[in-house]
């Protein structure tokens, strides 16, 4: 079993976390290849890095490669998968991707995010989706967002693929929310400075853990909208339906906004 000491992340501290592999996950690479990309404690000597690209994955052995494989190699750059118990050949993916780093935790997109920043070393956390694309002009953005002291929090614009009427119309309609209503969502690779994300405590275990995080945040600072858009897969609204999918998040974001409102669930104070 490997482990990952944690550190005291704030206000709410998130708490340290043994990290493992299963016995069936272990079947589906090398020995060799397990050792090397579980371990989290045998980074390469030099400065940490700027940014820590944390990615939460379960069964997304069909869409991770194309977007590891779209993601730069740069010294400012690191690299985080959290697996949360995969059986689809997800680990196998990573495993091609020498300079990528994996963790296995227990399933749960928010637990799996939280146990990435506490391996992670940079001074940015960018929390990316499996099937959301990151490339070298995202970088440059995320450069230029770092270099201003004043930014603490950015997200990206959205655009759905693939670019159909229907899911064009659903990304306008999700980048004129983040725009309006200061509140982006995890597909469009929500970005915090360190400090922030260990004083509000790190993520929710609890859904909707990215809706819940950007509300905290924006007691603390604007979210600023950065481009160009990623590509973000939009097979959600191709499978479940359009109009199914649309209402349904939309009825979710409301009962999200209730709960918060009439009841103590979503406290400020986060014990992760």
């Amino acid at each position: 079993m490997m482990s990952s000491k944690g550190k005291n992340m704030g206000e709410g501290g998130i708490k340290s976390e043994q990290l493992a592999v299963s016995g069936e996950q272990k079947k589906q690479i090398s020995p060799k290849l397990l050792t090397a990309h579980c371990s989290l404690l045998t980074f390469p000597p030099g400065p940490p890095p700027t940014f820590s690209i944390i990615i939460p994955v379960y069964n997304e052995a069909g869409v991770l490669g194309e977007t590891l494989a779209g993601l730069p190699e740069t010294p400012d750059l690191e690299i985080i998968v959290v697996d949360g118990g995969s059986t689809d050949g997800t680990l196998e993916v990573v495993s091609r991707f020498p300079s990528v780093h994996l963790l296995q935790t227990t399933k749960g997109r928010g637990r799996q995010m939280n146990a990435g920043a506490r391996a992670a070393r940079g001074e940015f956390f960018v929390f990316l989706h499996a099937d959301t694309l990151l490339g070298t002009a995202h970088l440059a953005a995320l450069r230029r967002a770092a270099a201003d002291p004043g930014l603490r929090a950015g997200a990206f614009e959205l655009l759905l693929t693939p670019p159909l009427p229907a899911l064009r119309f659903i990304a306008w309609g999700a980048n004129r929310r983040a725009h309006v209503l200061g509140l982006p969502y995890g597909d469009q690779a929500l970005s915090l400075r360190r400090d922030l994300f260990e004083k509000l405590g790190g993520f929710s275990e609890q859904r909707p853990e990215d809706l819940d995080l950007v509300i905290r945040v924006r007691r603390y600072t604007r979210i600023r909208l950065l481009t160009p858009p990623v590509a973000s897969s939009g097979r959600k609204w191709r499978q479940q339906g359009y109009f199914y999918t649309t209402v349904k998040n939309w009825l979710f974001f409301a009962y999200h906004l209730a709960e918060r409102t009439f009841t103590s669930i979503w406290g400020e104070k986060r014990e992760l």
